[in-house]
């Protein structure tokens, strides 16, 4: 493969991980977070402010450190969280920081939030407030605000406010309990299990202390923490190697002044195959035997794909010479796809009247659908870039990797009329699979296509495992460092 492809298919596997990194971090740091001694004395309350330090690890290399501090108020509680990271990518480090205040009732319920996300090319926020029956949310990127509602059928806890609440509750041990929680960051519930697992002792630092650990789950993914006697947290450990551990605020903000760090973490998450796949562009046939994780877990069958046991086989689909769908289409079964989101904003004015000037009278979805991956391909650079992938975000800086490709080239799609989703998986690359995303459009059934890799359809080495927004891609990490592939035929 030519040199040039290769950096590009590289940089193009960069941001699947590292989003779902930065959501394990601001989850379980959150899910686990010291209450605030409250007692009561003549009928009184009697509070304090509470402020804790963590050193963020990536197996066994300091990457960053996280705060939170707790302060009470009249009503409730206000919860500040902050974290920064460093992380190599492609040889390059990039630097991110996540600030989160959310407001709480006096039963630790959610009452507003407001979260942010600031890398050196993208700034993203949302705010929110609940409502009856409703949260109330707004989301800003690219200076564009963009409004919604979610409808509430019970008033969520926000991670950050589950463990005061939990630590109150004198939880039985070796016994589930099951919460239901809002992210702010990918604006999406879910239920997050809890349960006391054992009482033992853990090194931290030069000292040996009792501890309560804990197990959480969300999304398939499991997440350990240890407690101390008073509740606060000592350390934390997740998949594919991302730690905390308790340390004093100067001890937590002290990082290396090199400015590069030894783990690259694309090279760290990527799976090595045991047979060199020559040309895979050229490949009409892959199969594969797949191990190390619950194959029901993900959809692995479905379009080109075909699961049989452990066995898959993926076959490159044919695109028809002879015209395909009109646009726009108006396929109700696909009617959900044509629709915008807070981060494929496909009803802006300027995602619309770019989608139009990239078609101009074009109306056959296959070929509306070309011109607009060769547009995205040839004006987005292809750089490493930590953000919330929004389609105006990119469309502004012009550059970005897989996940920034492919939210622009949806939006856009959608507003030209064409339905278009996003398929989250590994796609191989110089004898091995790294994360990666791609789109889907349709065409009369579902097409693959790759606007960061010019690919259409995408070559047999995309492996699928889940599609969806950003809320669904972080259970791509129940894969990491545990999926095996074997590769039995490539033809």
């Amino acid at each position: 493969m030519h040199l040039r492809m290769l950096v590009k298919r590289s940089i193009g596997v960069v941001i699947v991980v590292f989003w779902c990194l930065m959501n394990v971090l601001l989850i379980r740091r959150q899910l686990w977070n010291p209450p605030p001694p409250i007692a009561l004395r003549g009928g009184e309350k009697i509070t304090h402010r509470i402020e804790e330090w963590w050193a963020v690890f990536h197996r066994g290399e300091k990457i960053g450190y996280a705060t939170q501090t707790i302060n009470p108020k009249l009503e409730g509680y206000e919860i500040q969280d902050y974290s920064m990271l460093r992380l190599q990518l492609l040889g390059t480090t990039q630097v991110a920081t996540m600030r989160a205040v959310v407001g709480v009732d006096s039963e630790w319920a959610l009452k507003q939030f407001d979260f942010e996300l600031q890398s050196r090319e993208m700034h993203f926020s949302a705010r929110g407030q609940v409502l009856p029956g409703k949260l109330s949310v707004e989301t800003i990127s690219a200076g564009h605000a963009t409004t919604r509602d979610i409808p509430l059928s019970q008033t969520p806890y926000v991670l950050a406010a589950l463990k005061p609440y939990v630590a109150t509750q004198q939880l039985e041990p070796k016994k589930e309990y099951y919460f239901w929680t809002f992210d702010p960051a990918t604006l999406s519930q879910q239920v997050t299990t809890i349960m006391i697992e054992a009482r033992e002792h853990i090194r931290i630092g030069e000292r040996s202390e009792p501890a309560m650990r804990v197990r959480q789950r969300f999304k398939g993914i499991s997440v350990i923490s240890w407690l101390d006697g008073q509740g606060r947290t000592l350390k934390e450990e997740s998949p594919a190697g991302l730690s905390l551990i308790r340390q004093s605020r100067e001890e937590a903000r002290s990082l290396s002044r090199s400015r590069s760090l030894s783990l690259d973490l694309i090279a760290q998450t990527s799976i090595p195959s045991d047979v060199l796949i020559p040309e895979p562009n050229r490949k009409r046939r892959l199969k594969l035997k797949l191990s190390g994780f619950d194959l029901t877990s993900f959809p692995l069958s479905g379009g080109r794909q075909r699961l049989d046991s452990d066995r898959l086989e993926i076959t490159l689909e044919q695109l028809k010479a002879n015209p395909s769908v009109s646009i726009p289409v108006e396929d109700r079964r696909v009617s959900s796809f044509l629709q915008a989101t807070p981060f494929t904003q496909s009803d802006h004015p300027r995602i619309r009247a770019l989608a139009q000037t990239i078609i101009g009278g074009e109306t056959d979805a296959r070929k509306a659908a070309l011109l607009i991956k060769d547009w995205v391909y040839r004006k987005i650079a292809k750089e490493p870039t930590v953000s919330i992938p929004s389609a105006l975000e990119v469309l502004q800086s012009k550059k970005g990797d897989c996940n920034e490709h492919t939210v622009l080239f949806n939006a856009l799609a959608r507003a030209a009329g064409i339905p278009a989703k996003t398929a989250v998986g590994v796609v191989y690359l110089r004898g091995a699979f790294y994360y990666h995303a791609w789109s889907e459009v349709w065409l009369g059934e579902w097409i693959s296509l790759d606007s960061v890799l010019d690919q259409f359809p995408a070559d047999v080495t995309h492996v699928k495992f889940l599609e969806g927004d950003i809320d669904r891609q972080i259970d791509i990490l129940q894969l990491i460092g545990k999926l095996k592939i074997h590769v039995l035929e490539a033809s």
